[in-house]
């Protein structure tokens, strides 16, 4: 025992110049560690942001070019247009005439024949909606062939119409729900068994402000029975308008741009520019920045419906 005391008495330590020495080295380190690490997060939340931003640019680029490209502007789809917002009527579905009653009945196949689809929609047709059929005319040319506005008064399913109709399997088909669309307006005598009919609503988009959060998103309302229903948020948040946060131009046929309150079945081109805005970056307190995620898209949109 007393040997191993005086080994421990006579070993030496560290001295304290040399025990800061190694405080100090220890610090640098680790802050260059930390420094090094937070930049990782940073990096990492302000990728997370900015994917989330062109998330939102990528679902208003799904909606709102397939709406605006199937529209018929010479139809008279078209009932406003302003710089951030744009009115029409959006195809919600699609059939053929198996049936005709009367002057202002028709009636369409079932949405689940046994052999194909010839009925269609992605919303069911209600009052107040507009279903334009097909109107071939009194000549065996197509210079007076259209497309007839008609407003439904009223949509029933049946079981019994169109029974002898080439386009129903009597056995697959025997007791599904057939449609009568009942309209306002008489139906044209030329308007035959087999033509076409697409059904639309009015819908319009637009950039509005959020009443709780203050910031601008791309909305969608859509007119039901006669009255427009509340706002839907497509996408967002977007920069204010007065910074081209949605921006719409539009032009004729012949390249010339169409002012806003100009013709509306004139239109054949939509020149859309969106410009999103994330909110601020967290990745911002790390630094003391103000980091808010932006990103934008420009698309060119030919209106299809021009004959």
């Amino acid at each position: 025992m007393p040997r191993l005391s005086r080994r421990l008495r006579n070993r030496r330590g560290l001295t304290l110049v040399e025990l800061l020495i190694s405080m100090t080295i220890l610090g640098v380190v680790s802050a260059i560690v930390a420094a090094v690490m937070l930049g990782q997060q940073r990096v990492f939340q302000q990728t997370y942001e900015m994917v989330g931003v062109r998330r939102e640019l990528r679902t208003a680029m799904s909606l709102v070019p397939s709406d605006v490209r199937g529209l018929s502007s010479i139809g008279g789809d078209v009932s406003n247009f302003t710089e951030s917002s744009l009115t029409f009527r959006a195809t919600i579905g699609a059939s053929i005439v198996c049936e005709r009653a009367g002057a202002n009945t028709i009636f369409l196949p079932p949405l689940n024949l046994a052999h194909n689809t010839l009925t269609s929609w992605v919303s069911r047709p209600i009052v107040g909606d507009t279903v334009f059929a097909f109107d071939e005319g009194a000549l065996r040319g197509a210079e007076d062939d259209s497309w007839v506005p008609l407003t439904i008064s009223s949509v029933t399913p049946v079981l019994t119409a169109c029974a002898a109709s080439p386009f129903i399997d009597a056995v697959a088909d025997a007791g599904k729900v057939r449609w009568a669309i009942d309209v306002t307006e008489a139906i044209p005598a030329t308007v035959l068994i087999g033509a076409g009919v697409r059904f639309t609503r009015h819908v319009e988009y637009a950039l509005q402000e959020s009443p709780t959060s203050g910031r601008w998103y791309l909305t969608q309302q859509s007119r039901r029975g006669g009255a427009w229903e509340t706002p839907l948020v497509v996408s967002g948040p977007y920069e204010v308008p007065a910074d081209g946060g949605l921006r719409l131009v539009y032009f004729d046929s012949t390249g010339a741009e169409v002012a806003p309150g100009g013709p509306g079945n004139s239109l054949a081109r939509v020149d859309l520019t969106m410009r999103a805005k994330g909110l601020p970056s967290s990745g911002a307190l790390y630094k003391g920045g103000d980091a808010i995620p932006r990103d934008s898209i420009a698309l060119r949109i030919a209106i299809r419906n021009r004959q």
